[in-house]
């Protein structure tokens, strides 16, 4: 699987003019723990997080925000996406085409995919769904199991 097939498309932003109480209140507001800064061309900037806000002194977004962000496009794999969320202890990546932001992919985001990922005993095949299904799409087999975790190459 891909960035694409998990990532928010409708991102709540901020603008790097706009207030550090301003995006304080989206970030409470929305529930979330990070936005990206982007410029009126929806370029991305930076990212504020929680973090900048409680950490760092300034009045506005662009005197707090994490500069040199990590991202990814809509076609990384999932896999990398967990890499890199791990090993660089972050909660989320902007997914950006051509400097542009188009998404987010955030540890819940590979949660969910986790959750609702099932697998069928007899062809192989996995699907997604908030529910066990009850037959397989591909063969129409009963007893769709939970998918196990997949192995990361080299391991």
């Amino acid at each position: 699987m891909n960035v694409e097939e998990v990532m928010t498309r409708n991102v709540i932003t901020v603008g790097v003019d706009q207030t550090k109480q301003e995006a304080a209140r989206l970030l409470s507001q929305h529930r979330i723990s990070g936005l990206p800064v982007i410029d009126n061309n929806n370029v991305l900037l930076g990212i504020v997080t929680e973090y900048d806000i409680i950490s760092k002194e300034g009045q506005t977004v662009g005197d707090i925000m994490t500069h040199g962000i990590i991202s990814v496009t809509a076609n990384t794999d999932l896999e990398e996406v967990r890499h890199i969320l791990v090993h660089e202890r972050i909660k989320r990546l902007p997914v950006i085409d051509q400097g542009h932001l188009i998404g987010i992919v955030s540890r819940g985001d590979l949660v969910r995919e986790v959750a609702t990922r099932w697998i069928c005993q007899v062809c192989g095949e996995v699907s997604h769904s908030d529910e066990q299904p009850t037959n397989c799409p591909r063969c129409g087999a009963k007893g769709l199991a939970e998918s196990p975790e997949p192995v990361p190459p080299g391991s």
